[in-house]
């Protein structure tokens, strides 16, 4: 049942559930998880700074919806992979560092300089690694947790870290995960940290995830409209146009054969349209070569042209 609010039922009761909302956290972009996760970040990159004595660079990209696969494959092998359980929600989170962030940090601890090459797989870190590791690990979780707090009170407790990703399998290969990834830079070195979580530990907590959508600051909301700007200029968009179109009766249709011809008059001009919808009107000729067309005008909708208010 998708009508109505959802989340209004009492305990016990018949629960509207939202199938546009849910789509919206499992396909779409998650505006209101970005800007939680801009509460903490900064104080990670502080955290961490200060525990290697060097200024690292921390930067964050907005959440991504995708499938476990997805995130998985272009992942690199050589990673620290830390599982952590999500409670109350009863689900399973996971930390990725890549090896050569855990490397580089255990480096500038000890004066040394960042490393230029990949690190190879390994089957365990060596004892000074499992500290950063922890630590890296410790430090993400604690501020991400305090971030959330308006949303809910959410503990990550470490399960155990693993090195070969056949062991540390949060999801199905198919199911959506969100993730959000870290860039961090430190002189040489560049590399990133993950944190991965299932789609469907939010889902007790999607409405309160909307609701701090609908209550963003007015700076919050012309930042999310100039990322929103930003993305809508790369999108694809498939464009269709037609040439003719006209009319004839089913007793026409069923008396056609093959080679009967059809006369038709072309039109003068040409609409393309996107879902539909006509956009430019043009002339149809060659360029180069190609079937083309050449824009004349945009196409006025209706309630947006003047002549028609």
């Amino acid at each position: 049942h998708s009508s109505g609010k959802a989340g209004s039922a009492k305990p016990g009761e018949v629960r509207d559930y939202d199938l546009a909302g849910r789509e919206r956290i499992i396909r779409g972009a998650m505006p209101s998880f970005d800007r939680i996760n801009e509460r903490w970040v900064a104080e990670f990159q502080q955290t961490l700074s200060e525990r290697v004595r060097r200024q690292l660079e921390v930067t964050v990209e907005n959440v991504q919806p995708m499938s476990y696969a997805d995130w998985l494959a272009p992942f690199p092998s050589a990673s620290s992979l830390n599982l952590l359980s999500v409670k109350p929600w009863g689900g399973t989170a996971l930390v990725a560092i890549e090896s050569r962030v855990l490397s580089g940090l255990v480096e500038a601890f000890y004066g040394g300089g960042a490393p230029k090459a990949e690190a190879p797989a390994r089957a365990t870190l060596g004892r000074a690694e499992e500290r950063f590791n922890r630590l890296i690990v410790d430090a993400l979780v604690e501020r991400f947790q305090a971030a959330f707090t308006p949303i809910a009170q959410l503990e990550f407790e470490f399960v155990r870290t693993e090195l070969n990703p056949h062991y540390a399998s949060i999801a199905t290969p198919s199911e959506t995960v969100l993730v959000t990834k870290l860039e961090l830079k430190l002189d040489e070195l560049a590399g990133q940290l993950c944190l991965v979580m299932p789609s469907s530990l939010v889902e007790p907590v999607r409405e309160r995830l909307d609701e701090q959508l609908r209550t963003a600051s007015p700076e919050s909301k012309a930042q999310w409209q100039g990322a929103l700007r930003e993305h809508l200029a790369v999108s694809g968009l498939e464009i269709t146009g037609v040439f003719f179109e006209g009319q004839i009766t089913m007793k026409e249709l069923l008396r056609l054969k093959s080679g009967d011809v059809w006369p038709i008059e072309m039109p003068k001009t040409a609409v393309l349209r996107a879902g539909g919808v006509p956009l430019v009107q043009g002339k149809f000729g060659r360029s180069r070569g190609y079937n083309a067309i050449k824009v004349i005008n945009a196409v006025q909708q209706y309630g947006t042209d003047a002549s028609r208010r």
